[in-house]
């Protein structure tokens, strides 16, 4: 199933008295880029979860955000940096003796430190964070890939809206091709009688200038081209697998084809048929810009 780039899941769990949430977002890109923002506690995991969202998503910009609160104060504890601590002790001794300082270098001047303690909450057992967060990822990444697959419809249906409007366009062309031979030549004649009254015209001179006039605007194969380009598009659409860079190539082509015709057709028609494709293919190419 063909799935948009654009999704967003929000998952939340209580554990151990900790309220983990996970976030995911995806937007367009040219590649499968994931962005990861954890807490410390969790930067050990960070391949892991960069692997189970590769399985999910093969192209696209990936922000996953992991977070961890703790609910209870009461499980709150406290943390005190003894490596800090001596340094700070040693440094103002130092001090004092330099400077010929008075007072007492006790407890009570270290706990005016805040940089010395910092409050934690209880940490999760390493076992049941790494299975929590396993699980809530894929249960995320889920909800994700359904949003994607929703959004992949509605762009589908808009794309094949787009691309049946245009065979029509083609349609039509094709029907318009033969009369435009068949009006330059009666307006090759009407002309030449208009300026030549008196004068006797080669009729096979004319039948040259028809002929050479009939090669330079043949857009035969640029049509047949086309209807191929319209072909695999539409295929293409059927088989709904990462049809994104494919699809963008296939505007490429098919563009190329209908600025030929536009140039050749050398018809008011045809031209006008050909401004109009040009305007639906652009459309389909913006909404080719968030398919997968």
């Amino acid at each position: 199933m063909i799935k948009s780039m654009t999704g967003y899941s929000r998952k939340e769990r209580v554990v151990y008295e900790h309220h983990v949430v996970v976030e995911i977002r995806s937007v367009n890109h040219r590649f499968c880029e994931i962005a990861t923002h954890l807490p410390s506690t969790l930067s050990p995991h960070e391949a892991k979860i960069k692997r189970i969202i590769s399985q999910y998503i093969s192209r696209g910009k990936v922000d996953v955000s992991i977070s961890l609160r703790n609910k209870s104060k009461q499980q709150q504890h406290i943390q005190i940096d003894e490596n800090v601590a001596r340094q700070y002790v040693c440094i103002l001794k130092k001090l004092q003796c330099e400077l010929g300082l008075t007072g007492d270098i006790d407890i009570g001047l270290l706990a005016n430190f805040r940089e010395l303690t910092t409050i934690a909450p209880s940490p999760i057992p390493a076992k049941v964070i790494a299975k929590v967060i396993d699980q809530m990822l894929h249960s995320t990444l889920k909800e994700l890939d359904l949003m994607r697959k929703k959004e992949g419809r509605a762009l589908t249906q808009d794309i094949l809206r787009h691309l049946q409007s245009i065979r029509k366009d083609i349609t039509a062309i094709k029907r318009r091709t033969p009369l435009i031979i068949q009006h330059y030549t009666s307006r090759l004649h009407k002309k030449i009688e208009h300026l030549t009254k008196d004068y006797t015209i080669d009729s096979t001179r004319i039948s040259q200038e028809i002929a050479l006039f009939s090669t330079r605007c043949d857009i035969s194969e640029e049509l047949t081209r086309t209807d191929s380009h319209l072909d695999q598009c539409l295929t293409l659409m059927k088989t709904g697998k990462e049809v994104g860079k494919t699809l963008n190539f296939l505007m490429q082509e098919l563009n190329r084809e209908v600025n030929t015709m536009g140039t050749k057709g050398n018809d008011l028609d045809v031209s006008q048929r050909t401004m109009s494709i040009k305007g639906k293919l652009e459309k389909i190419r913006e909404q080719i810009q968030n398919l997968e």
